[in-house]
């Protein structure tokens, strides 16, 4: 570090000797790209609540976000990242970022307004009632924000931990404040979100579920001292045929994080999907069947390298479904 000061002081010692204006705007111009190879630009990000905070760009896919058409006025996305949990539960390390990144490319790359995405962190069991409704009630703030005429597409993103019912074997979306032991009660069915969304008026409906079903994650087991038989699904849930659904692994296998790039590595794919590289025929419009072939192809190949291990993405449903139509 000591060495690259001393070499952008003398760079502009000189610049000013010669009293280049230019020389210095263009110096000034290599300072911002040495943060940015250094990993230190930043983002303001806008909270919820109305406050900001910096958001650094460490990836690739964090800086140079493309731009795609808008998309409707009535189209609504829901962004959940769950890091921290109670319980004993370990936490999910790069699950803020990654929700945070895909926020981004929902208003930069499809083109979403800002105010049509519901943005939650550390999202509690009350929270996805109130998003998503319950099993008696489900009609929830999703189904509030969408146009009642049918015109709205809907875009779901989750990532954090999701688990089997140690009894049912059923598969639940694990929120921050429930004992993974006792998900009946405090956790909330993977059916009950395909089911509340399917009944939600929108055109199409894109669900991104970053989470595993095993009972272990990239920080630890969610269960201790349980066998491994208890912790299998019944069966994988099937979305219905409304919706398409990319799933980050398949049932029995771990979703890996991608911590050079402090990204999960399903989420970490998918953005660089978004950002181009899954557009295999170059024609500017990606469907979601282009994004399925380049996650096979990516996510899988990348897991055994980083933890030797398989990690399978899945998907169900309309194929053809165009994700963003690039500027």
């Amino acid at each position: 570090m000591k060495r690259h000061i001393l070499t952008f002081s003398v760079l502009l010692l000189a610049a000013f000797l010669m009293s280049g204006c230019a020389l210095v705007e263009s110096i000034g111009n290599d300072l911002g790209n040495y943060g940015k190879m250094m990993g230190t630009q930043a983002g303001i990000i806008e909270q919820p609540d109305g406050t900001t905070r910096t958001l650094t760009a460490i990836s690739d896919i964090d800086s140079n976000i493309p731009s795609g058409k808008k998309a409707s006025p009535n189209d609504i996305a829901v962004v959940i990242g769950n890091k921290n949990y109670s319980q004993g539960v370990p936490a999910v390390d790069f699950a803020h970022r990654d929700a945070e990144y895909v926020r981004e490319y929902l208003i930069t790359t499809l083109g979403y307004d800002p105010d049509n995405i519901l943005f939650e962190e550390d999202a509690t069991l009350s929270t996805f009632n109130k998003l998503f409704g319950t099993l008696e009630n489900p009609r929830g703030k999703l189904a509030d924000y969408v146009d009642p005429n049918g015109s709205s597409n809907v875009f779901v993103y989750y990532v954090g931990h999701g688990a089997p019912d140690l009894e049912s074997h059923e598969a639940y979306l694990v929120p921050s404040d429930a004992d993974p032991r006792y998900l009946k009660s405090g956790g909330y069915k993977l059916d009950t979100l395909y089911g509340n969304l399917s009944k939600v008026t929108a055109k199409e409906t894109v669900v991104v579920l970053d989470a595993c079903f095993s009972g272990n994650s990239g920080g630890g087991e969610l269960y201790k001292g349980v066998s491994a038989i208890s912790l299998k699904l019944k069966a994988p849930t099937r979305a219905p045929k409304k919706l398409t659904v990319f799933s980050s692994s398949s049932s029995d296998q771990v979703s890996n994080w991608y911590n050079e790039q402090e990204h999960s590595l399903f989420t970490y794919y998918f953005l660089k999907g978004l950002g181009g590289e899954a557009d295999s025929n170059k024609d500017r419009t990606l469907t979601a069947g282009e994004m399925s072939n380049y996650l096979s192809a990516k996510v899988p190949k990348m897991s055994r390298r980083l933890a030797g291990t398989n990690q399978t993405p899945t998907i169900s449903g309309d194929q053809s479904v165009v994700l963003t139509r690039f500027e």
